[in-house]
């Protein structure tokens, strides 16, 4: 599921874990049910992408922030490299509420970024 607001949001998540996404390729690999989400919302499968990627209008970014958004046992904040997800991290990592186990500033301007985490148990 999609987190919004996360700078606001935080306390109520843990376990959190940033995922360089560098491709679609690698975001298939990066978790077994992916390719499943996406032949429910696409009607094809990984295997046929390139071969019918022109029919597809969404973008890379499109197409990861709609299947993460319908996993449910995980949450996840997407970003990339000076959006506005991306620049209230560095806030956030500037005024030390959140350390991410990276410099969140330096993050490559060709892939998606989304951190990985899990609701607390209340």
């Amino acid at each position: 599921m999609l987190v919004e607001e996360f700078n606001s949001t935080c306390p109520l998540y843990e376990g959190f874990e940033v995922w360089e996404i560098e491709s679609l390729t690698s975001f298939f690999n990066g978790n077994t049910i992916l390719p499943t989400i996406f032949r429910d919302q696409y009607n094809i499968s990984v295997a046929e992408i390139e071969e019918k990627r022109r029919d597809i209008v969404d973008s890379d970014y499109d197409i990861i922030t709609k299947l993460l958004g319908r996993v449910n046992d995980k949450f996840f904040y997407i970003f990339t490299l000076h959006d506005k997800n991306h620049l209230d991290l560095i806030e956030m990592q500037l005024l030390k509420v959140m350390n991410f186990g990276i410099d969140i500033e330096k993050i490559r301007a060709d892939c998606v970024y989304a951190i990985i985490m899990d609701k607390r148990s209340s």
